[in-house]
């Protein structure tokens, strides 16, 4: 089944409904536009690897902490002595 969709004086279209559910995208998501042999566009949705989405990953822990150097002297203070 088709799905029709208008190109705006902007460039930009709405996909159908039925489409992102289909692809199981919604706002926000990314899609990546390929280009079939036969000149076809082709819309698939974007997912990032399991290594890209940890990327940033601690970084807001890494902020509070400060330097590294006083974050392990934070830590250290911490421990109990053996």
């Amino acid at each position: 089944m088709a799905h029709v969709a208008t190109l705006t004086r902007k460039s930009q279209i709405t996909i159908p409904a039925e489409v992102r559910r289909r692809l199981g995208i919604g706002p926000g998501d990314k899609v990546v536009v390929e280009f079939a042999e036969d000149g076809r566009a082709v819309l698939v949705p974007f997912r990032r690897s399991v290594v890209e989405s940890m990327v940033g990953l601690g970084a807001e822990l890494r902020r509070d902490a400060g330097d590294g150097v006083a974050a392990l002297n934070r830590d250290r203070d911490t421990w109990d002595d053996p």
